[in-house]
Order: structure tokens, then sequence, then C-alpha cells
């Protein structure tokens, strides 16, 4: 890709790291790739082939429904506060909620009604090392609980994550789609926040197969997703110009 658009995504990751991320002063440290780039299709599937994900459940998250989505959801709550509460505790937790709901790697684990009942995301999880999944124990039993009290507001289902992504054929999935199952994990991975990725993919296989209960895993990658959130007007035209142009090649 061209050194000008590269460059306008070196600058703009790097606020967002700095605005959204939780620890970030450890980014090398935790695997964070500082230099990243807007991915094609064919790239996020060949690293989705190394973290062995099947092809039928490796989705891509939308660029812009997602978080127009969140900010849907998050202000109809804000609006919902009393003047008190606007000015509290209760405002603050939602602001902090959003934060969780918009980190860069999360795991999260619906019913077979697709009700969410748990999720853990990066902010929590010990670094700069170990990266290990397992905070306080949550994985320990299944389902999955995690005392965090920030990390137990469900706001969203597994329907709004399926409708704010597709397949790499644009093809959208609905839980009527997804084999049945009495449970749905939820991974949302990326190629910059590498090992905090790959170690949540490892995570989140063995402890759901070491549940000995019936759950259906999907992928869904928000590399490009994520990105598009820090980039201005000029940025994002470079982008589609430059998707455009790929397509005809």
């Amino acid at each position: 890709m061209m050194n000008k658009l590269t460059s306008y995504l070196i600058l703009s990751c790097f606020f967002l790291f700095l605005t959204t991320g939780c620890g970030l002063a450890y980014k090398v440290l935790l695997g964070v790739d500082t230099h990243p780039e807007w991915e094609t299709d064919g790239e996020t599937a060949r690293q989705a082939k190394k973290y062995k994900i099947p092809a039928e459940y490796n989705l891509l998250l939308d660029t812009v429904g997602y978080y127009r989505g969140l900010k849907e959801i998050y202000s109809s709550l804000a609006k919902g506060l009393t003047i008190s509460e606007s000015d509290s505790s209760a405002y603050f937790m939602l602001k902090k909620v959003l934060k969780d709901d918009t980190q860069p790697v999360q795991f999260r684990l619906f019913n077979k009604e697709g009700s969410e009942i748990f999720k853990i995301v990066n902010c929590y999880v010990d670094p700069p090392i170990r990266m290990d999944w397992n905070v306080e124990g949550c994985f320990d039993n299944f389902p999955p609980t995690i005392e965090e009290e920030s990390l137990n507001f469900h706001y969203f289902d597994l329907d709004f994550l399926l409708t704010h992504a597709s397949s790499m054929s644009q093809k959208k999935l609905s839980i009527s789609d997804l084999p049945q199952a009495d449970y749905y994990g939820v991974v949302l991975w990326n190629n910059f926040f590498q090992k905090p990725s790959r170690n949540l993919i490892k995570t989140a296989r063995k402890k759901m197969t070491d549940s000995n209960q019936s759950v259906c895993l999907i992928y869904i990658s928000n590399h490009n997703a994520y990105l598009w959130q820090a980039m201005d007007s000029k940025q994002k035209e470079e982008i589609k110009k430059w998707t455009q142009t790929e397509k005809k090649e």
C-alpha cells in the first residue's frame, strides 16, 4: 500500500491506542503492531488460516454499523438517566461499560437464545508477558463468571453482532444459520493486537472444549473496523480509492 496511506494509519492508530486502550504503555511487550495497515480480505483470511479459524465462522465486522449501533445503544441509555444520575456513578459506570465494549480484543458468551451471559476484554488481562485470559479464574467454571462490575452489564445480544458482521463473501448470518448449540462464543480479534488475539483464540478453544458443553465458536475480525474509527475524512477517501483499485486488479 502507498507510503502516504501507511503514515496516516500509523498516526491515527497511535492516537486511538492512547485514547481507548488500557495499559497500552506496554504495547510492544503485549504484542501490538505499532505500524498497522489496512487489510484486504485475502490478508485477513490468511491470518485466520494461521489461527486455524474455520472459514464458515470467520466473519468481518463492518466498518461503520457496529460502532454506530453502540452509539445508539449508549445514547439511549444515557438519556434514560435522571438529572441526578447523569452526574453520578451511574453515568460514569455507563462510560466504563462503553469503553469495555469498544476494546479491540474480546470474548463474549451467549446462551442458545442469543442473550449474553459473559464477556471479557483485553483491558483486564494481566500485562505484559503472560497475557492470561483466565482473569480471576473466570474460565475455571462453566459458564464462566467474573466479579468485575462493568463486565456484568450486557446491553446487546448475539444478533446485534451478527447483524454488523459478514463472511468474506459478504454473506450475513443469523442465529438460525448457525448449528444448534447450547452456547455461542464470539471472539473479536485483529492483526494489530497480535498476542492478545492469539492467546484469546487459544484460550477460548481450550476452555470451551474442556467444558464438555455444546459451544459454537464464531470469530469476528475487527481489524479494519477498528482502524476506520481513527481516520479523518481525507484518510477514509484514500482507503476508498485504494479499495476500488484493488477490486479492479
